[in-house]
């Protein structure tokens, strides 16, 4: 199994935390026209609908699924399903970050050498890439 680089990893989350970013912001805005607020409800719903199922299905989301990543199961490489990717290493994982400082630990478990973060740990999970990439390499 290749392990997936800390800077692919990073840069998941980024396109992730962008998508969610771009289909919220017209929800913060005070006024703003009926339509923009239903398409924006309407592109969250859709948005998490997909992660959901690329989640479950492939063990990805949309930001890993662009740079060739996904999640696995850490002792045999293959697809954790609904239960460890969506429940355990999204929702558990979620609700533990409004622990204060979980966020940060679990972020810095990732400059362990095997490049596991807390939340890997506890699903019993991996990132994986396709194809190793110039970050890739063991450090």
């Amino acid at each position: 199994m290749n392990i997936a680089g800390r800077g692919r990893r990073l840069g998941a989350v980024l396109i992730d935390a962008a998508l969610l970013a771009a289909c919220t912001v017209a929800l913060s805005l005070d006024e703003v026209p009926a339509f923009v607020t239903i398409a924006a409800v309407a592109a969250n719903v859709a948005l998490f609908i997909a992660q959901v199922v690329l989640l479950t299905r492939r063990g990805q989301t949309v930001g890993k699924l662009l740079l060739g990543l996904r999640i696995v199961r850490h002792d045999t490489g293959q697809n954790a399903g609904f239960t460890t990717n969506v429940l355990v290493r999204s929702l558990a994982n979620g609700l533990l970050c409004l622990v204060p400082g979980y966020f940060l630990l679990d972020s810095l478990f990732i400059f362990r050498a095997d490049r596991l973060c807390l939340h890997d740990l506890l699903a019993g999970t991996a990132v994986a890439a396709d194809a190793p990439a110039p970050d890739d390499v063991p450090s």
